[in-house]
């Protein structure tokens, strides 16, 4: 789909604070923008931490604090026993027509990661991966100059459903959340193989490899 024009990293991150990683996305968006790098596709998971997209809803995080982001969706949380993709892609250069079919892709790609581990996902009437009744994946993405970021965060054990018990995710009643119990990194080995065929070929970096940006 995409063209392997200039280095296209991808990395994983381990723990990285949430407004960390949010200042290095939007260093990332400004680089591809100017064609300085390729795609950037980053795994990682963050300390516990709640934060909002434009969608936000005061009454469904009430007493927690929270970050707000240019991301689409309302309130989630992010915390240990959960793998964070965050695939920052030139929207125009890699040909894919507009928001819609970017976020029905990412649909797909995890769809079909957690597939090839033994779990059939599917989408229902609200946004994100669902197995079994459960929602096990939230999908929040924005967009800038065409460039993708934010992104999508996989729940894979139950030690994340302790902070989604403290708020409404995007409106939910908190009981809808579950997880997929998968060893992170095979995790990480089927969405990046995925996004190297339904993209194009990723290069794999050293987390170092992003600390001047």
């Amino acid at each position: 789909m995409g063209n392997h024009y200039t280095t296209n990293p991808v990395a994983d991150l381990g723990t990285i604070d949430y407004s960390i990683s949010l200042e290095l996305q939007r260093k990332l968006v400004d680089k591809v923008r100017r064609g300085e790098l390729g795609d950037v596709l980053l795994f990682l998971d963050h300390p516990s931490v709640f934060t909002v997209g434009r969608g936000k809803k005061p009454e469904n995080y009430s007493g927690v604090e929270v970050i707000e982001t240019e991301r689409g969706g309302d309130v989630t949380y992010h915390g240990p026993g959960q793998l964070v993709i965050y695939p920052i892609i030139d929207l125009e250069k890699n040909k894919i027509d507009g928001v819609k079919k970017f976020v029905h892709l990412i649909e797909d790609i995890v769809i079909t990661s957690v597939g090839k581990l033994g779990f059939e996902g599917k989408v229902g009437d609200e946004p994100g991966i669902w197995v079994d009744g459960k929602k096990v994946a939230s999908i929040g993405l924005a967009i800038r100059d065409k460039i993708s970021f934010h992104g999508v965060a996989i729940n894979i054990s139950k030690e994340v459903i302790a902070g989604f018990n403290k708020i409404s995710p995007c409106g939910l009643d908190p009981r809808t959340i579950g997880y997929i119990k998968v060893e992170r990194e095979a995790l990480i080995k089927q969405v990046r193989d995925t996004f190297d065929r339904e993209v194009h070929p990723f290069e794999q970096v050293n987390a170092e490899y992003f600390n001047n940006f």
